[in-house]
């Protein structure tokens, strides 16, 4: 195996399954934590994570596929995708792809599904083709909330890292949110939300 990359929740290494390149997904032990209850979070997001990826590709959502989840080693073993990262592609030639993403997103959200960290890190472009990853902090919920939550962490990043395609970026998403069903009510949330943030 190949170790590609390494984050404070997770190693991945490049592999193989069945002949095809794949991807192994291992949640790092934290030393922080006892080990019992590091253990028993780390299965219990693992599983989760697994979870997420296979429903949210079941309602449109382009995401990996799931060649197997092993609790007890808080693995998951999926499809290897092979593309760039929209953080390294998205410009003002392609910006189509905002309304495209937020069309994505609100399938989630239609259907009950919080990301937990959308950045244009964890959107990968194969071919013409979006794919969401890392769902390692997301969760079900239907709440307002946290559908609104979602969208402003998504556009705090996408300020930060693609301030050259504002605004106009960041509005073509929610045109593209709202076109894929994505609900009025979490949009205006998250103006609620933001300005809050503001203010405290």
């Amino acid at each position: 195996m190949q170790l590609i990359r390494q984050g404070a929740e997770a190693k991945l290494f490049k592999t193989k399954h069945s002949g095809k390149d794949a991807l192994l997904k291992q949640r790092i032990e934290k030393d922080y934590r006892c080990r019992e209850l590091d253990d028993k979070l780390r299965k219990e997001r693992t599983t989760l994570e697994g979870n997420l990826l296979v429903k949210a590709r079941k309602f449109g959502v382009s995401t990996p596929k799931i060649y197997g989840v092993d609790r007890e080693k808080s693995e998951i073993l999926m499809e290897f995708i092979e593309g760039s990262r929209i953080k390294d592609v998205l410009n003002d030639k392609n910006l189509n792809l905002c309304k495209e993403i937020g069309k994505a997103i609100a399938l989630m959200h239609e259907n009950g599904l919080v990301h937990g960290d959308l950045t244009t890190s964890n959107i990968m472009l194969q071919g013409k083709e979006l794919y969401f990853i890392d769902f390692g902090l997301g969760f079900h919920s239907r709440k307002l909330e946290d559908k609104a939550v979602d969208l402003l962490v998504f556009k705090k990043t996408f300020e930060a890292t693609h301030c050259n395609l504002m605004p106009k970026g960041w509005e073509m998403i929610i045109e593209g949110y709202l076109q894929g069903k994505g609900d009025r009510a979490v949009a205006a949330q998250m103006r609620k939300v933001e300005q809050r943030a503001r203010y405290h």
